[in-house]
Order: C-alpha cells, then sequence, then structure tokens
C-alpha cells in the first residue's frame, strides 16, 4: 500500500496540489480516542497507516479523511475534511450512524463497521453497497490507484 500513496502523492505534487503531511502517534492515538467517545468507533489500523503518511487526502473526486482537521481548524491548502468533523456531518442526515465514513469520491461514501470492518463503498445518496473489499488496506489501494 506504501507505494501507491506515495505514488498519488507525487500525482498531486505534479500537478501543484497541496499534500497534507502525515500524522504522528500522538495523533492518531488522540483520533482512536475521539472516534470511540463520539460514534463507538474503531479506527482500521491500515487506516491509521495511511495517516501516518498523509493527514488526508484530497485529489482527482476522493477524500479520505485526516486526523483532526475541521472547518475552524483546516490543514494545509484548506483541508477541512477530518474523521470526526466529516462523521458529524453525514450523520445529520438518516442512515449513516451504524458505520464510520472513511472518505468519499464523487458518487460513493467509502465506510467500515463501527468496528473496523468490513470495507465498501456505498452509493452516496441510496447507501447501497456498490462494492466490497476483503480489507482497508485493499479498498485503499483501489481508491488511490485509480486517481491522478
Amino acid at each position: 500500500m506504501d507505494a501507491v500513496i506515495v505514488a498519488a502523492r507525487d500525482a498531486q505534487v505534479a500537478v501543484g496540489e497541496v499534500v497534507q503531511p502525515g500524522a504522528d502517534e500522538a495523533r492518531i492515538a488522540v483520533l482512536r480516542g475521539a472516534l470511540q467517545r463520539a460514534f463507538g468507533a474503531t479506527l482500521p489500523d491500515d487506516y491509521a497507516a495511511l495517516l501516518r503518511r498523509s493527514d488526508g487526502v484530497d485529489f482527482d473526486g476522493l477524500v479520505l479523511y485526516g486526523s483532526a482537521q475541521s472547518e475552524a481548524a483546516p490543514g494545509p491548502g484548506g483541508f477541512w475534511q477530518g474523521l470526526i468533523a466529516a462523521n458529524r456531518l453525514w450523520r445529520e442526515g438518516p442512515g449513516h450512524d451504524a458505520y464510520l465514513v472513511l472518505g468519499e469520491t464523487d458518487m460513493d461514501l467509502f465506510t467500515v463497521n463501527l468496528d473496523g470492518t468490513a470495507p465498501v463503498l456505498r452509493d452516496k445518496v441510496s447507501s447501497d453497497v456498490n462494492e466490497r473489499f476483503p480489507s482497508v488496506a485493499e479498498a485503499l489501494q483501489k481508491l488511490l490507484s485509480t486517481r491522478g
């Protein structure tokens, strides 16, 4: 997965996009606790690995949420889509409280069960499952490798 993350970052830099720096272990630990308190959710280890390399991604129609960003405290380039902030917004509508939203594409939400398992792409409007993945790492590989 690391090579795909690096390639996606390189593609962002090549077109002048802002790349988010990686999150440190302390920030990831704070996020794990915040997700548990706010939503009863577990951060998948494979997603934490992504955050260590890039604390959020916004590139070519793909947004992978970061560790702590919000509209009030955005990251570089104005990136505000942190996991807590984004999931609070998604939960304002019906039907999104049974899973954790890790990111989104133009058409889909990238979600896992609250225990961090069963990654899928869901239609943003209907929440129907469009694609299932055996692991978060494999989902990230596919999402990142189809960009740029």
